[in-house]
Formats: C-alpha cells, sequence, structure tokens
C-alpha cells in the first residue's frame, strides 16, 4: 500500500518537473512564432489556463510542428501530475480512513 502511494507521488513529481521544464519552451515558441495564440496559456506555469491548455492538447490543432514537439511532453507531464496526484489522494483517504491497512 505504502509502495504504490509512494509511486503514485514519484508520477505526480515526474511530472510537476517535466512540465516546469517543458513550459518555457513552449510559452518562448508561442511568443516569437504565434503571439495570437500566447495568451491562451496565462502568464505563469501554474496559471489553471496553462494546465488545462496542456491538459485538453490544444496545441495539437496549431499547424507549427515545432510547437507539436515541444508541447507534448508538457501534455504528458500535465497528465502525469493529475492522475499521479488523483492517485496518491485516493490511496491516502483510503488509509487513513482505515479501508486499506
Amino acid at each position: 500500500m505504502l509502495f504504490l502511494l509512494l509511486l503514485a507521488l514519484g508520477i505526480a513529481i515526474f511530472g510537476l518537473t517535466a512540465y516546469v521544464m517543458s513550459w518555457p519552451l513552449v510559452a518562448t515558441q508561442l511568443r516569437d512564432r504565434h503571439p495570437q495564440e500566447r495568451p491562451r496559456m496565462g502568464a505563469t506555469p501554474f496559471s489553471p489556463s496553462a494546465f488545462v491548455w496542456f491538459l485538453r492538447w490544444t496545441w495539437r490543432s496549431s499547424p507549427d510542428r515545432d510547437l507539436r514537439f515541444l508541447a507534448m511532453p508538457g501534455s504528458v507531464a500535465a497528465w502525469s501530475i493529475a492522475l499521479g496526484g488523483a492517485v496518491a489522494a485516493v490511496l491516502f483517504v483510503l488509509r487513513a480512513s482505515g479501508v486499506l491497512l
């Protein structure tokens, strides 16, 4: 049980690290080549609109292959954060409530 909780937290931390590294690359690409799309991402990597932008894979509609290449790891990382955090939260609640020992 503890192993699964630590594994889920590790996946979430991996996602956070990759997300923080890929966000500036994507933001720079959008600023330089697609200034009309840049405001949709938000001002910081931790703005909810940026996170949702990656979760929805919004970048797929862009014809820019370089943007798609840079944004795909960010989307994988965003999903890792969301799923790893959700699984860790569920396991923690189950453990704290006594359902799982």
